[in-house]
């Protein structure tokens, strides 16, 4: 009886749980991109258009007011990126004695990689910006 044995109802609810809550983060990753690429498909075919709901700003008092509020989003959004390029840049001038410096060496963490991450959404916003002040 010994190799065969179910191991107690508590243990086999415990794993059943831990494997539901790791799949379910899979399940709602999946779920968001599918619906994310549905509404992007479905909002470029002309027929299913006009089912999709519309966001639309008709009082001309918010037409002079957008452009500000875009600006002010876009300088925090900025701000709050740069902000993570330099914590980031910091975290490799730590003393070898420090827990961060310590978790950085036991994950190998590489420092051109690192910025080149976290710079990227910041290098990503400036060109779309460049390009829609352009464009207009």
């Amino acid at each position: 009886m010994g190799q065969g044995r179910v191991p107690p109802t508590n243990q086999c609810i415990d794993a059943l749980l831990k494997r539901w809550k790791l799949d379910m983060r899979y399940i709602v990753t999946g779920g968001i991109l599918l619906a994310t690429v549905a509404w992007l498909v479905l909002s470029y075919m002309p027929e299913t258009v006009a089912l999709l709901p519309k966001l639309a700003f008709d009082n001309p008092a918010f037409a002079a007011i957008f452009p500000w509020l875009t600006l002010l989003t876009l300088a925090i959004f900025l701000t709050i990126q740069f902000d993570l390029v330099r914590s980031t840049g910091r975290w490799f001038r730590q003393p070898i004695q420090t827990p961060l410096a310590r978790s950085i060496a036991e994950f190998k963490l590489s420092h051109r990689w690192e910025l080149l991450w976290t710079v990227l959404p910041v290098l990503g916003t400036a060109l779309l910006t460049i390009w829609l002040v352009i464009v207009r």
